[in-house]
């Protein structure tokens, strides 16, 4: 909800003097507060009404860099990032004092106040001073399904086209940030020249996996029973210093989610409702569910206590790390 407030807000040219923009999502963040500083700032004067402060920062500093006036505009913008004020433990939020929440009701009309967190702990009295005062808005990953779509708005702005199944393929290539799946899309645009349509082949020439798209391919190759493939694809992994533990972990939540669309194919649940409840585009839920089909429910259940109880023995010292994951390997693709 509040994130369809700010687009409002923009659209509208009504910014606020207060905000708090928190969340993973860096090219969002970056990217709204962008479109709020092209409202609110002549670009003549920018160096006059832009104020940056980063790190630690009190609220009595920033009542003094907020209630200076702009210079030659109506308007100035203050920038607050990573001040660790929405986090258990900073004096403010200790202390959660009145006086100290006041700040937040008194900011002057011609200054647009944006806090830039990553985290913040919103049981805090001073993050409820913010929400009652301004908005408070979360810039999470988003899901599979938008980021498909934005990926082909991505490809149509350089004139160029992506179908939706390779741009499904890509998103799955990458981790959910979208400045990686932009650097991707930089890398594939420059590669295809004066061609107009990417392929397959653009993306597996040029594109970076992901340690997410690693594991998809190495659960594949042990659905298949392909066990030469599971082993190479570990070693890939492991000469590029993916941490073991990690690479076991994320094994797991594979089986996990392949055992998850099992049960519900099982309950004659159709692809599209599946993809919606997983939180995955249709063409990657199809995907999950070949590898399904190949493996059985107590294969799944099987395969997911043996990488629990492998973690257990590693972190006990039992086994060694890397010949736990080969006997994984070799014991699913008997």
């Amino acid at each position: 909800m509040s994130m369809q407030i700010l687009k409002q807000d923009i659209k509208n040219k009504e910014i606020r003097n207060l905000y708090l923009f928190y969340g993973q999502e860096e090219f969002l963040k970056k990217y709204y507060l962008n479109a709020i500083e092209k409202i609110i700032i002549n670009e003549q004067f920018r160096e006059m009404n832009k104020v940056v402060l980063e790190g630690k920062v009190s609220l009595s500093r920033l009542a003094d860099v907020c209630e200076t006036v702009p210079l030659f505009s109506e308007r100035k913008l203050v920038l607050a990032k990573n001040t660790g004020l929405f986090k258990t433990g900073s004096k403010e939020a200790a202390s959660g004092k009145d006086s100290d929440m006041d700040f937040f009701k008194k900011i002057p009309t011609f200054t647009c106040l944006v806090f830039y967190e990553e985290e913040i702990d919103k049981r805090l009295k001073i993050v409820n001073a913010v929400k009652n005062n301004g908005l408070i808005v979360e810039f999470e990953y988003q899901n599979s399904t938008e980021l498909v779509k934005w990926v082909i708005k991505v490809f149509n702005t350089y004139n160029k086209k992506i179908s939706e199944e390779l741009a499904a393929q890509l998103v799955n290539y990458c981790e959910p940030a979208m400045t990686d799946i932009l650097n991707e899309i930089n890398k594939i645009i420059l590669y295809m020249g004066d061609r107009k349509v990417a392929n397959a082949n653009d993306l597996e020439q040029v594109c970076t996996k992901s340690i997410k798209s690693k594991i998809f391919d190495l659960t594949d190759a042990i659905s298949e029973k392909n066990s030469t493939r599971a082993l190479k694809l570990l070693n890939d992994m492991v000469l590029l210093k993916e941490p073991i533990p990690k690479i076991i972990f994320m094994i797991a939540r594979q089986f996990r989610l392949i055992l998850e669309m099992k049960l519900m194919l099982n309950d004659k649940v159709n692809i599209k409702t599946v993809a919606s409840k997983l939180k995955i585009h249709p063409f990657i839920a199809g995907k999950i569910a070949n590898q399904a089909k190949r493996l059985s429910t107590d294969t799944l259940k099987k395969a997911l206590e043996r990488t629990y109880e492998l973690d257990g023995d590693i972190k006990t010292g039992k086994i060694n790390d890397r010949i736990a994951v080969e006997l994984l390997i070799a014991e699913f693709c008997k």
